[in-house]
């Protein structure tokens, strides 16, 4: 009997878990003002191309979490720095002056652990971003 009132307690403990939301517990290093969901980890060594143009920002972030929570964590936090949600194709897509957040994340096949990328683009005043 006690062996079943621990289970079950765990598998409680285990759902609430899984069914709390994301929330941030820092900042990407990559990029510097987009929040990091409770639960990922950034990956070393971003991608940063710079031009006379603009800049490109690559970086991924892997975790335990669904991909809804880090969607909802993203669509309820960005606009409160100033994100203004766009459509776009296959990724979660925010415009803020010159600059477009593209967030994508890839579902494990197995117990793995989602990965999800950011892509930041930058463009100088003098160009504009495609709409």
């Amino acid at each position: 009997m006690f062996r079943h009132l621990a289970g079950s307690i765990a598998l409680a403990a285990a759902v609430l878990v899984c069914a709390a939301p994301a929330h941030a517990t820092g900042f990407l290093a990559a990029i510097e003002d987009v929040p990091l969901a409770d639960g990922l980890i950034e990956q070393p060594e971003p991608l940063v191309f710079e031009s006379d143009q603009g800049r490109v920002v690559r970086t991924s972030a892997q975790g335990q979490v669904r991909t809804s929570a880090i969607a909802d964590f993203y669509i309820a936090s960005l606009p409160q720095l100033g994100w203004k949600r766009i459509e776009a194709d296959s990724a979660l897509s925010f415009a803020r002056e010159n600059e477009r957040l593209n967030i994508t994340m890839r579902e494990p096949a197995s117990n793995a652990p989602v990965t999800v990328s950011f892509e930041l683009i930058v463009k100088l005043a003098s160009t504009r971003l495609a709409d």
